[in-house]
């Protein structure tokens, strides 16, 4: 691990907590950004540290600049523990800072259609519905496409969107010159994906 790696830790344990928080007391104007950083990091592989780390920003935080990611993390990790309500509030959260904060632009806008669309979570289907809507002109990766497109074909069991999601999935190159593996859709989704040939036939 490089010397710049300190806050960017994929596993945690006591030794790693005790490097980290050394480092984090000398870091006097980029604390914020270390601790979300981290915070973020660790969203998927250990979710509990991530929410403490998260709950301290907000404790000790000097202004608001990194409220979005640090909403995502809790978002992140609170997925990652099937917490599936509290995701969604923490999801909804980041999508209310964006629209105070327009220049910090997260994937929620997908994200959460996403989730309300595969977890079958009807109640959020008309605000997922006005999110999807609300920002179709962001839409740039094969990946983009294919969430929006998914999550609309789930929702209203819609054959045509269903196929279009189906074309994005199928999609091997970005179409970026120097990033063409960037913005793909992945094996995690094969399920989904399954769901939607039924619906498009």
């Amino acid at each position: 691990m490089s010397s710049d790696d300190w806050y960017r830790n994929k596993n945690w344990n006591a030794s790693i907590e005790e490097h980290f928080y050394s480092k984090l007391k000398r870091a006097r104007t980029q604390r914020d950004q270390y601790l979300v950083i981290q915070a973020l990091t660790l969203a998927d592989s250990h979710p509990e540290v991530s929410l403490r780390l998260v709950n301290e920003y907000f404790e000790s935080r000097k202004d608001q600049f990194e409220d979005v990611r640090a909403l995502l993390a809790k978002a992140e990790a609170l997925r990652t523990l099937n917490d599936i309500d509290g995701c969604i509030s923490a999801f909804k959260e980041v999508l209310g800072k964006e629209k105070k904060f327009p220049n910090y632009q997260t994937g929620v806008h997908l994200d959460y259609p996403y989730l309300v669309a595969t977890k079958k979570i009807e109640n959020e289907y008309a605000n997922a519905l006005d999110v999807l809507n609300e920002h179709v002109d962001r839409l740039t990766f094969p990946l983009d496409h294919y969430k929006w497109h998914a999550s609309k074909a789930l929702i209203n069991n819609d054959g045509t969107e269903a196929q279009k999601a189906l074309e994005a999935a199928k999609v091997k190159k970005s179409g970026f010159r120097f990033h063409q593996d960037v913005g793909l859709v992945g094996k995690e989704h094969e399920k989904i994906i399954k769901a939607l040939c039924k619906i498009s036939t």
